[in-house]
């Protein structure tokens, strides 16, 4: 109840100052499941991303978030409120993933960056195994995002101090990725590599160029997927 109270009274804040700097939109929403337990895994640029992402999702959803924000002054009160939790980076914090997944029991929503942290260059990060470790332990589909502008709305450089971006920030959401899609007899170790690659290249499909990392990177990665491959033949 309280979650809906804080969220109520922040939301005409929180789109008053989207709208003011430059706007927000989104498509795809309809990838989104309707119901049950799933998972979000978008790009991360900015703290913009999640109340933008708040706003745009129509489900009760829950945010896995770095520690640290909890430990801002103001910031760290205001959070949980809106359905936030923390986690520990550098470590299996068995905290988080417990509550991460009496979440997706509860059938809600989850977002998930799979970066690890936001990124100083904008250019989208390798992405590290627990999305799709949560995925597969709960057999959940996990809908890749990609977030645009909010770089440039709030950019990490200068991350108290907003600036007006033509476009505003632009979300897009992809057709879900299902557990069951990755080979089952592959060892787990082999399934999280190959549901975190084909989840790497779901979201980079949705992001314009300037926003992938080099050539190089991303054949590291494709090779990644085709030795998982492979091995399930």
């Amino acid at each position: 109840m309280l979650h809906r109270l804080v969220k109520w009274v922040l939301t005409p804040w929180v789109w008053g100052l989207y709208r003011l700097f430059g706007g927000l939109r989104a498509e795809g929403q309809e990838n989104i499941p309707s119901t049950g337990g799933a998972i979000l895994a978008p790009n991360h640029l900015s703290w913009t991303d999640p109340p933008a992402l708040g706003m745009m999702i129509p489900r009760t959803c829950w945010f896995m978030a770095n520690d640290f924000l909890f430990r801002i002054p103001v910031m760290g009160k205001i959070i949980p409120y809106l359905r936030a939790f923390p986690v520990h980076r550098g470590r299996l914090d068995r905290d988080a993933l417990r509550t991460a997944e009496e979440h997706l029991k509860d059938g809600d929503l989850l977002c998930v960056f799979p970066e690890g942290g936001t990124t100083i260059t904008g250019v989208l990060y390798p992405f590290e195994g627990g999305v799709a470790l949560l995925a597969l332990r709960n057999n959940v589909p996990v809908v890749p995002v990609a977030i645009t502008g909010s770089d440039k709305m709030l950019p990490m450089k200068e991350p108290y101090r907003l600036h007006y971006t033509p476009g505003g920030i632009r979300i897009r959401f992809g057709k879900p990725i299902h557990p069951d899609e990755i080979d089952p007899a592959l060892p787990r170790r082999e399934r999280v590599d190959l549901f975190t690659a084909r989840l790497y290249h779901a979201v980079a499909d949705l992001l314009p160029p300037d926003y992938l990392p080099t050539e190089r990177h991303r054949y590291e990665i494709e090779t990644r997927e085709g030795m998982a491959a492979n091995a399930s033949n």
